[in-house]
């Protein structure tokens, strides 16, 4: 990070930009590679079209970076600021390289669900980063796979803080007051969670649990729970219903499409359970989480989960595959990755559509195609 009062002459300087290599865009600008001159580290630069989006709220986003920054599992900020000349219309947030990808592609990776084992190394990191943002009193709201990067090892990155929220937080206690609900509509259309969708007051921090239960469900399912947790979708009446009846989530979602969790373990079944209550309040903490035995490796109780013997010695077979995939070198694509699977083979009956998987855009956005963002 370059002193304070340093010029933006100084910081446009500093980095180089590879205009020809773009990492992805969407609808207020670009992401490309960088090197720091400085130091010659490889990094990345969003760069963002201030008339489309005022640049206090961009601001706002580096602000939040600069607040959590210092966990390794959140996207380090370098540098940001206006562009100068030509570019005063731009503005630029130096960050570092995470040229891994997004979660979100490990689907196409994997051809369709992605194994346990390396699904929970991912959500470890995502969860201790949400952890981090919690601790410091930040709400993300826009928690999905498309916001986590991995970096050349593999170590995942949260990104986007855009929409986050900032509750009061004690300097001398460290203690977070969340009393006062949050107002309005924020996140991404399948990873809302429903009290977010009813447009009445909410808890962030609860509101990413649910963020965070459907991205596990999107990376061990190969699709999402719901398509949105509203009325209009009726998956999410069926899960309404089965919650009243105390029904396991998971696998009441599974039966909807003649599945069941096998190829799952029971602890995956459990944590999956907890965060994707309806009830907000009955969602376990970030902290319960780290200590959920998917997380620990700590086994559950058989007869308590009523799973079988045989069940819990089931991993990774069996699944099926009948996907429908695009080029796993897209970057942003409205299309559908993962489409319905239909019937299974011998079915006499259809089954219901499943709820499309496809890179989503935070509420309000758009995607549009830039060009050659430094000629506008």
């Amino acid at each position: 990070m370059s002193e304070a009062g340093t010029s933006a002459q100084d910081i446009i300087e500093r980095y180089a930009i590879d205009h020809t290599k773009r990492f992805g865009e969407g609808g207020y600008g670009a992401t490309f590679a960088a090197l720091d001159r400085k130091t010659n580290e490889k990094c990345v630069v969003k760069v963002i079209d201030t008339r489309k989006m005022k640049v206090a709220l961009i601001k706002k986003e580096c602000q939040f970076l600069e607040y959590v920054r210092g966990h390794q599992n959140i996207i380090d900020i370098r540098d940001h600021t206006l562009g100068v000349g030509r570019h005063s219309h731009l503005y630029f947030i130096f960050m570092e390289c995470a040229s891994g990808g997004e979660l979100f592609d490990q689907l196409t990776t994997h051809n369709g669900p992605v194994p346990e084992e390396v699904t929970k190394g991912f959500m470890v990191g995502l969860i201790n980063a949400i952890a981090h943002c919690h601790a410091m009193g930040v709400a993300h709201r826009d928690i999905k796979l498309e916001n986590v990067l991995l970096n050349s090892v593999g170590e995942v990155k949260l990104i986007d803080f855009g929409l986050s929220h900032q509750y009061y937080r004690d300097p001398n206690t460290g203690v977070v007051d969340r009393s006062r609900p949050i107002e309005g509509f924020c996140g991404s259309k399948s990873y809302a969670a429903p009290e977010v969708l009813v447009g009445r007051g909410y808890d962030g921090f609860d509101a990413d649990m649910w963020s965070l239960g459907v991205c596990i469900f999107g990376l061990l399912m190969g699709f999402f729970p719901v398509d949105e947790a509203k009325a209009s979708d009726w998956r999410y009446v069926r899960l309404v219903s089965a919650q009243k009846e105390a029904k396991s989530t998971t696998k009441a979602i599974l039966e909807w499409y003649k599945r069941t969790p096998k190829h799952i373990s029971p602890e995956a079944v459990d944590l999956l359970d907890q965060l994707l209550r309806i009830d907000a309040s009955a969602r376990p903490s970030i902290g319960t989480v780290l200590q959920h035995p998917w997380i620990t490796g700590t086994t559950l109780e058989v007869a308590s989960s009523g799973w079988s013997s045989e069940e819990l010695h089931y991993r990774g077979s069996g699944v099926q595959k009948s996907f429908d995939l695009v080029d796993d070198m897209e970057i942003m694509d409205d299309a559908p990755v993962y489409r319905s699977l239909g019937a299974f083979p011998g079915d006499d009956e259809p089954l219901p559509e499943m709820p499309t998987l496809a890179r989503q855009a935070a509420f309000g956005g758009q995607e549009s195609a830039f060009g050659d963002i430094f000629a506008l």
